[in-house]
């Protein structure tokens, strides 16, 4: 084998949404090739993220791949048993094809990557992004198939790793891209949203789903209001499958408060972050990690998020007993700790002079993801 065929990965991407997972997914990738590494990128269908993609350097590849949920009816359970060897196969005639020497899957619900390495007899890195709290019987299964099908398990956080055998599981952290979240974007998403540039900006990111705790928040509202007649709430993000219809009954809930502009996807995510004087993810479950988070600070932005997975890595313990420079953690599903917390954070006065002077506000190092693969390979061997 040369030296680049022994350093070449095919990374099994279940969904291709342009979640947080994919953003990851990119910003590893883009790290991996300044390492040496080459990146094969497999997907389900066209990537809304092609030309992020492309520009991390990585080749996508469009392969049909059912995903796994717990809120399908048995029959999609049935379709995905049945097309599993087939998909399992074609992954790996693909992974021999591009010769690569590394298998990647960018998740813990992701079940075909460590067959196709075991067919093709190469190591396999399992990216654990999920914190399984559906389904104890899937937990029990997947830290099974993580522990004796994986050569490396990589946990974005602590809480993520707790979960898994600790026998070859690693944290490594997600770090935010230092070109795209920078204070020096502020002034660019106010004036393309007719949001005035003095308001005291509060704003949230994320899919929406039932766990995400948009609910929590809009309970907060109308205390943070009373308060802060001058302050806005903006909300981004589009619904997951299957959750439209909670997506429009929080859509119309949020009409009915003042000052919440509702905004639904929106691909300038950077350009939002750089804009907010608070950043706010409460999720009512501990979040696996929290990318958005570390995307608000690289931003200048501090944050308010749930006290429980992820963002205790991100701000560390002390922010659960009181504000740091970085922000705060409130217990989840508190709208009134959550209303307090954005109170004692927002600014008198909001102008985009200063926020583009803002310093990146400091979230803990990323890790570097070259040596767990190189570990991989080794632990093969």
């Amino acid at each position: 084998m040369t030296a680049t065929r022994n350093r070449r990965i095919l990374s099994v991407q279940p969904v291709g949404d342009g979640g947080g997972s994919e953003h990851a997914l990119i910003q590893m990738i883009r790290q991996l090739g300044t390492d040496g590494w080459e990146c094969h990128v497999v997907i389900p269908g066209p990537a809304r993220l092609a030309s992020e993609y492309a520009a991390a350097g990585a080749v996508v590849h469009h392969l049909a791949m059912a995903s796994l949920t717990t809120s399908g009816r048995p029959t999609r359970w049935l379709r995905y048993a049945s097309a599993w060897p087939v998909t399992v196969l074609r992954l790996a005639l693909l992974g021999r094809r591009l010769g690569v020497s590394v298998v990647h899957s960018n998740s813990l619900h992701s079940w075909y990557g460590w067959a196709a390495a075991r067919l093709l007899g190469h190591p396999h890195v399992w990216h654990a992004r999920e914190i399984v709290f559906q389904s104890g019987a899937a937990l029990r299964l997947e830290r099974f198939l993580a522990r004796h099908f994986a050569q490396q398990v990589i946990a974005v956080s602590s809480a993520v790793a707790a979960q898994l055998d600790p026998g070859n599981v690693v944290v490594v952290l997600d770090g935010a891209d230092p070109d795209r979240f920078t204070p020096h974007r502020a002034g660019r998403f106010r004036a393309a949203a007719g949001v005035d540039d003095g308001v005291a900006l509060v704003g949230s990111v994320a899919r929406l789903d039932t766990w995400k705790g948009f609910d929590v928040l809009l309970d907060a509202w109308p205390r943070v209001r009373r308060r802060r007649p001058d302050a806005e709430l903006v909300v981004v993000g589009g619904p997951v499958a299957g959750k439209e219809s909670y997506a429009e009954a929080l859509a119309a809930r949020a009409a009915d408060l003042p000052g919440v502009h509702w905004m639904g996807r929106r691909d300038d995510i950077p350009e939002v972050m750089a804009d907010l004087d608070v950043f706010v993810q409460v999720s009512t479950e501990p979040e696996p990690f929290g990318l958005v988070l570390v995307e608000a600070l690289a931003s200048g932005c501090p944050i308010v998020a749930g006290a429980a997975g992820g963002p205790l890595d991100i701000l560390g313990p002390a922010a659960s007993r009181g504000l740091t420079a970085a922000g705060t953690l409130v217990p989840p599903g508190d709208a009134e700790a959550l209303a307090e917390a954005v109170l004692a954070l927002l600014p008198d006065r909001s102008a985009s002079a200063a926020r583009r002077a803002r310093r990146a506000l400091s979230p803990p190092s990323a890790g570097r993801f070259g040596p767990v693969f190189a570990q991989a390979v080794q632990r093969r061997g």
